[in-house]
């Protein structure tokens, strides 16, 4: 069987937070082959862009042969186009893709989000003359919108909406217009119009800047499109695509978060082996005995969060609380997403400071506890209660996140234990870190065995 093939012709961005690379990783995903072709290469990672340099047109017409003599495309995206020079080189080869029916998309970066110039010349002009008469779709932001249309950003939908109108009354074309400036603070919503029918997509908008989402719509189109789909069905399934990307999105550096590209296809995965990790982990601390020394009044949880977690939805805890019965421990609930309060909030405190420390488990504070833990060689810090803030205290589930902060501040790590004394009306508690649930516990087995 052959699989269809879609052609990426743009920047490569050494981040993978978009450009080439990351379409190919895109086309790959939803089960298109990828082959890419370099316009320019960018001097960038997660915090910012310092530069670029545009290929030369010998160069691009090389790459462009080589692949084109030997591979039919299904579907083409065109991204950073980088200068006036390498568009106009790109004008007989789209003619080529349009004799043949081949769709191309086209993503107009001009600028980073920053402003920053990424295209050396007039792109107006060059779009007009070369690029915009021989796509089928495409797909700005609504800076670049603005841009095409010569008008202010829209700063609103219905300013985005009259927009899109004036661009396809102009141009004949589809628009996408990637709103995410525009929908407000609970939804980003992105329009696409044909012409004939006006479609909007509205994704909830998450925390944190995610470079890249623009660059993401325009290949997942591409990618649907050379499957086979006609324009509004792959409009439909690019964006749930994307919407997936943008909550498994991540930071793989110490700027922005970029896309999990591949969070829509493994996201089901991760759910069940985090639920799985979490219930054999259950399973072993009520099998060892002596753990019951450990349950604490209030009871003990686990929480396991998903990679790259940032909500309660996302951490797998025990539902209800593990308790001591006799000299036995025995779990109220089953495992599920959502549930454990007070620890799923440590484990996403934790994660803000080390995303690989994704589970936790609370157990009672005692001094045998403690020294137990020093033993294990487990690193340890505290934090007290009682210079915990008014607000904090007394907003539930935040005494987690301040106090994972603060013990983090001591030692400028996250560490394996984390314990404070309590307060008036607090339980004093030590929580248990670790990488997944199954190391929580043994951790937990370990310090049992111990007293």
């Amino acid at each position: 069987m052959k699989n269809k093939v879609a052609l990426t012709v743009g920047g490569l961005d050494p981040s993978g937070g978009a450009g080439i690379t990351a379409d190919v990783v895109t086309f790959s995903i939803i089960g298109v082959h990828g082959i890419a072709v370099a316009t320019a290469l960018t001097y960038q990672n997660t915090r910012g862009v310092s530069g670029f340099c545009a290929v030369g047109e010998r160069d691009l017409r090389a790459q462009l042969d080589a692949v084109l003599e030997d591979v039919d495309v299904a579907a083409v995206k065109l991204g950073m186009l980088a200068s006036d020079r390498v568009a106009r080189e790109l004008g007989p080869y789209l003619a080529r893709f349009k004799g043949d029916d081949v769709p191309v998309v086209f993503d107009p970066v001009i600028k980073t989000g920053a402003g920053q110039p990424l295209y050396e010349g007039v792109p107006e002009k060059v779009f007009a003359d070369v690029i915009l008469p021989q796509v089928s779709l495409v797909t700005p932001n609504s800076a670049e919108l603005a841009y095409l249309v010569d008008d202010d950003p829209a700063q609103s939908l219905g300013e985005l909406r009259t927009q899109v109108r004036v661009f396809h009354g102009r141009y004949g074309l589809p628009v996408l217009a990637t709103g995410g400036h525009v929908g407000g603070k609970a939804d980003v919503v992105d329009l696409l119009f044909t012409g004939a029918e006006m479609r909007e997509y509205r994704r909830p908008r998450v925390e944190g800047n995610i470079h890249g989402t623009g660059c993401l719509v325009a290949a997942a189109v591409t990618a649907y499109l050379a499957s086979g789909m006609d324009l509004l069905d792959a409009f439909e399934a690019a964006e749930e695509y994307v919407t997936a990307a943008v909550v498994g999105a991540f930071a793989p550096g110490r700027g922005n978060l970029i896309p999990g590209r591949t969070a829509a296809v493994f996201g089901d995965a991760e759910r069940w082996r985090a639920y799985n990790n979490l219930l054999r982990a259950v399973n072993v601390f009520e099998a060892s005995g002596g753990t019951y020394k450990l349950i604490p009044e209030v009871g003990t949880n686990i929480a396991y969060a998903l990679p790259g977690a940032r909500t309660m939805e996302e951490v797998c805890a025990v539902s209800g609380r593990i308790s001591r019965v006799g000299g036995r421990v025995r779990a109220c609930g089953m495992p599920a997403f959502g549930a454990g309060n007070h620890m799923a909030r440590a484990v996403l405190a934790a994660m803000k400071h080390d995303a690989s420390v994704r589970a936790a488990m609370n157990v009672r504070f005692g001094e045998d506890v403690l020294t137990a833990c020093s033993e294990l060689n487990y690193r340890g810090a505290g934090f007290d209660r009682s210079r915990e803030p008014a607000e904090s205290a007394g907003t539930e589930g935040e005494t987690a996140q301040w106090g994972v902060d603060q013990a983090v501040s001591g030692v400028g790590f996250v560490p394996d234990i984390i314990f404070d004394k309590g307060a008036v009306g607090k339980e004093p508690m030590v929580r248990i870190f670790g990488r997944d649930a199954m190391e929580v516990v043994r951790r937990a087995v370990a310090i049992s065995r111990r007293l």
